[in-house]
């Protein structure tokens, strides 16, 4: 095994972490649905974790070639996912928490935290790429980035669902053309 496999291997454990939390969040809404309203946003929020961290594992294969390995790396391999590993768990609340009654209240809450949470990853990730790895993005490339790490941030002074809702429907699908359209090859 090389460096590059030593990174990728821990980049694969966190965000490996964050799908499987994500997988048992849904596991739980499905089976509390009847104790507690999940509403929309945060199967979207988990939708999100996921998609973007199927991204930022395709832009670190993806940059492969141009990655060394050292504490600067592992620093921003948690900079990058443990983010997600946050978001991942935050979503749902502790099942001790029996005040809670409607998910989607929930998000609304700590919507804050969650959508910065959400654009960190983007913000570490790319300035790794620019700084340290030395890649170049073309323009869609740079377009999309900057709206992925955008459209989370303007959405956080906005408490209506409607807002919140279309947000993240907008987020989950700029993740979706990246992973489709196979940016950052």
């Amino acid at each position: 095994m090389g460096p590059f496999d030593y990174l990728f291997s821990f980049y694969g454990l966190l965000l490996g972490i964050a799908v499987a939390n994500v997988a048992i969040g849904f596991a739980d809404m499905w089976r509390d649905c009847e104790r507690i309203r999940v509403g929309t946003c945060p199967p979207l929020v988990a939708s999100s974790v996921l998609l973007g961290g199927m991204n930022v594992w395709l832009q670190m294969w993806y940059t492969r070639p141009y990655v060394s390995v050292d504490g600067l790396q592992m620093l921003t391999a948690a900079a990058v996912s443990l983010p997600y590993v946050f978001v991942s768990r935050a979503i749902f609340p502790g099942r001790e928490d029996d005040q809670e009654r409607s998910l989607e209240d929930h998000y609304l809450r700590h919507r804050e935290l969650i959508l910065f949470l959400l654009a960190v990853p983007m913000i570490f990730s790319i300035g790794s790429h620019i700084l340290l790895d030395r890649v170049r993005y073309d323009t869609i490339e740079l377009a999309w980035v900057v709206s992925r790490i955008i459209l989370p941030l303007a959405m956080i002074p906005f408490a209506s669902r409607w807002v919140q809702r279309s947000g993240l429907v907008g987020l989950n699908m700029l993740q979706l053309i990246g992973l489709v359209e196979g940016l950052f090859r």
